[in-house]
């Protein structure tokens, strides 16, 4: 299966939503060519959702969206007017690499239980520069063992609710499953 309209950043978004959705989604190469296609591309009257690392550049086409809820590291968006959602991934600066070390810790690992190393600067080294990522055997034990974390666990099923309602989106089912415990 293929989600062609869920859009990760980079190549480590894209390894985890492909582990947690069991399919293919279309990987992007950074956060503008996901607005790109969302705002101007193949996307741009169609149901789509952005998952983008949390930096603090400003990305003019998000402006349009409002934000519907959040996590400790995920802010989930939705444009005004389309059927499009952009989840914002961790905190600013080495965003996936925050919200990754932040819900290793919540399942009570550690980045060393996955052969990783804990420091964020040589974990961003190891997991932004290849598309070796996606085949890279300790970040697949890693995104199996973190689907036990409450966070990780909220994002696939918002994922999944999204991929399965499209155009039928009920905001109001989608908030809860954002504000469920």
């Amino acid at each position: 299966m293929k989600h062609n309209d869920i859009m990760p950043e980079c190549f480590i978004d894209t390894t985890i939503v492909t582990s947690l959705l069991g399919a293919q989604v279309s990987h992007k190469h950074n956060c503008d060519e996901v607005a790109k296609a969302m705002e101007r591309g193949s996307f741009k009257d169609a149901f789509a959702v952005g998952i983008i690392d949390n930096d603090k550049r400003k990305i003019t086409y998000i402006e349009g969206f409002e934000e519907i809820g959040r996590t400790d590291n995920l802010t989930f968006l939705k444009h005004k007017d389309k059927h499009q959602y952009v989840i914002k991934v961790g905190k600013a600066h080495k965003a996936m690499e925050t919200f990754i070390k932040a819900n290793v810790e919540a399942i009570g690992m550690k980045m060393e239980d996955f052969g990783l190393p804990s420091d964020l600067d040589e974990l961003t080294k190891q997991t932004k520069d290849s598309i070796s990522t996606r085949k890279d055997p300790r970040l697949l034990r890693l995104f199996k063992a973190l689907r036990r974390s409450p966070e990780v666990a909220k994002l696939k099923d918002v994922l999944e609710y999204l991929a399965a309602n499209k155009y039928n989106v009920d905001l109001e089912e989608l908030k809860k499953k954002i504000e469920a415990r």
